[in-house]
């Protein structure tokens, strides 16, 4: 590790709240979105000269499969910590994704949305959601926080359909969410940040989507989030009382970047424990295990050199690791690398510290709430 990195991981880990048990949380964000939304999607794109190719979570992420999850569940099924707890990946996901059909229809003149229960069906997993309950929450393997209603600004998405961009255009025309075009790079134009807002009359609406989103959270899973991760690490402040209102406590999102009145971008640190003038209480992603950026690095021993500075600082060890890693609908050798990684990572987890906890973020954030 890099002595300015090492430095860097030092500064985040130090001050705050410490604990002296060793605590592993996987969060895994952007579950239930539906990115790029098929290898033919991906082809046709290319060919009329779209560089997807250039852009990782265009060329690797798409919706999650059923059969992603039951790969994922096996390994991690063939661990368990000290006290019988197997390793639990959070999936803070979104619940709903554009309705491309009824925005279409409309004349793009308005946004509609439909559940990701829709979503799963028209997608060819119509058991997805069922095997995500009875296997993965029942058995605290995948177990959902909030990550928003969808992974996208509708306001911002719809104006960038009808202002001309023929990339967009050809990209909705596949039921596909590029993110950032070649036509609009200024993160202005970014749609997939689902909390930056531009105005006052935004933030109103944006507060009504989170609340709505949150609704139906609970409606498909069962029960509330308690935790939350903004997508794209950007989110108004005011945000945090809505928030707070509808039951979440806890911002995943230690750090993160705000919109200040110019158009640029504040970052925001918080630290393990801080809570903010609404009461919100942070805790930071101190860990990164991300095999898509390069499958060729060696991602595991990053890693835990990076619990090791967590835990040596009195911190639980959060990971960070988005779900590219671990879906196929675009390329299963590319899923089966990085779970063969993963499984390397969580045996040498637990010969390097036999004494780890395995925890989903609730749980997490139920020991921060007893500090």
């Amino acid at each position: 590790m890099y002595l300015r990195k090492k430095l860097a991981k030092y500064y985040i880990n130090l001050r705050g709240w410490k604990t002296n048990r060793k605590i592993v949380v996987i969060e895994s964000d952007d579950w239930g979105s539906i990115r790029m939304a098929s290898l033919k999607s991906y082809t046709n794109l290319l060919k009329i000269g779209i560089p997807v190719n250039q852009s990782k979570f265009n060329s690797l992420d798409g919706l999650e499969r059923t059969d992603d999850l039951k790969e994922l569940f096996k390994v991690l099924l063939k661990y368990r910590d000290k006290k019988g707890n197997h390793p639990v990946i959070t999936a803070c996901a979104v619940v709903a994704n554009p309705d491309f059909k009824k925005i279409e229809a409309s004349d793009f003149s308005k946004y509609h949305f439909e559940t990701i229960e829709k979503t799963y069906e028209t997608c060819g997993e119509p058991e997805l959601l069922d095997l995500w309950k009875e296997e993965g929450i029942k058995n605290n393997l995948l177990f959902p926080q909030f990550h928003g209603r969808e992974h996208l600004n509708p306001k911002k998405w719809i104006s960038i359909l009808n202002n001309g961009s023929e990339t967009e255009r050809a990209a909705f025309n596949e039921n596909t969410l590029l993110g950032l075009s070649q036509a609009y790079t200024s993160s202005a134009q970014n749609y997939m940040a689902a909390f930056e807002s531009v105005n006052d009359d935004h933030k109103v609406e944006i507060k009504k989507i989170t609340i709505e989103g949150l609704a139906i959270f609970e409606k498909i899973f069962g029960f509330k989030s308690i935790s939350f991760m903004p997508s794209q690490s950007k989110q108004f402040d005011e945000l945090n009382e809505t928030l707070m209102h509808e039951g979440v406590w806890f911002n995943q999102g230690g750090q993160h970047f705000i919109r200040n009145e110019n158009g640029s971008f504040q970052k925001v640190d918080k630290f393990w424990g801080d809570q903010d003038d609404y009461g919100m209480t942070y805790w930071r992603r101190n860990c990164t295990f991300e095999p898509y950026k390069n499958q060729n690095s060696n991602h595991v021993d990053s890693c835990l050199n990076e619990m090791a500075i967590a835990f040596r600082c009195g911190k639980p060890a959060v990971i960070n690791s988005h779900r590219i890693n671990f879906t196929s609908r675009l390329d299963e050798k590319h899923r089966d690398l990085s779970l063969e990684k993963l499984d390397n990572l969580l045996k040498k987890i637990l010969i390097k510290w036999p004494d780890v906890e395995f925890m989903n973020s609730a749980q997490l954030a139920s020991i921060l709430e007893k500090r």
